[in-house]
């Protein structure tokens, strides 16, 4: 059975995350942003699952490029118009697609964000 993706996790703004982000330039960027801060940390550890399950799928293999962000390090988050945490984003480019957050209704509309992203 063919596999997704596997999700990167970034702790810091740094070349990794860029170079990440510069070897999948035409595929859908993928976002779980996250926070260390204890208010946020264990619902951010429980959805990361779930989203790794959305990476996972063989369908968005080649097509999407998924990754976790620790919102401390990385001012997309306030770009993206991220509120609360987790919360979900989709770019093509640099420009946000959708986002939902971390309700389990919201999370089910993740796949479809992603599939309706690549048909644009």
């Amino acid at each position: 059975m063919a596999q997704g993706n596997v999700v990167r996790t970034f702790q810091t703004k740094d070349h990794h995350f860029d170079t990440f982000k510069n070897n999948a330039p035409n595929k859908l960027l993928v976002c779980q942003f996250s926070s260390n801060d204890s208010m946020f940390k264990d619902l951010c550890v429980s959805m990361k699952t779930t989203f790794e399950e959305v990476a996972a799928n063989a369908n968005f293999k080649d097509k999407a490029a998924f990754c976790e962000l620790n919102v401390n390090g990385f001012k997309l988050a306030k770009e993206s118009g991220v509120e609360a945490y987790p919360t979900f984003v989709v770019l093509k480019g640099d420009k946000p697609m959708g986002k939902v957050g971390s309700m389990d209704e919201e999370l089910n509309n993740l796949r479809d964000m992603i599939v309706a992203a690549l048909k644009n």
